[in-house]
């Protein structure tokens, strides 16, 4: 569970204040999609590996499922996102889309994990807030760069 949790929370994060960014810099649909193989070939087998060393020190039975468990979550969920950005008409939808399903299989995930719906309040909280920050950084960026 260790492993599911950690790379299906590090996966919406990651994957919705990276898009954002991109946005927000305007950047086109071609040059997200790019971005996104790139996360999607780096960011999983990283953060499993991560994991997997961490966990060996703790229990070297259940490292080797910790990091697969990281990689498979994170990998499905990056490429849940980048299926709706190949398929959605526009960046715009895509993101506003990104975001409702973010939000609806954080929900889901920890309904299913009998999290308390306080802490999935927190969790969406956090997750809306780093989005925002991401957002409000590379507006800032952009206009000075540009």
């Amino acid at each position: 569970m260790i492993g599911k949790t950690f790379g299906f929370t590090n996966g919406i994060i990651t994957i919705l204040a990276l898009i954002t960014g991109l946005h927000a810099t305007k950047v086109n649909k071609i040059g997200i999609i790019g971005a996104i193989l790139a996360l999607l070939i780096t960011d999983p087998l990283s953060d499993a590996f991560s994991l997997y060393t961490s966990h060996k020190l703790i229990d070297k039975k259940k490292a080797f499922n910790v990091g697969l468990n990281a990689f498979l979550s994170q990998v499905f969920l990056q490429l849940l996102f980048l299926i709706i950005i190949i398929i959605s008409p526009n960046v715009e939808t895509a993101l506003y889309i990104c975001y409702i399903i973010g939000f609806i299989l954080t929900i889901l995930y920890d309904f299913y994990n009998n999290i308390k719906c306080k802490e999935t309040i927190k969790k969406i909280f956090i997750i809306f807030t780093l989005v925002l920050l991401t957002y409000f950084i590379d507006i800032f960026v952009y206009k000075y760069f540009n």
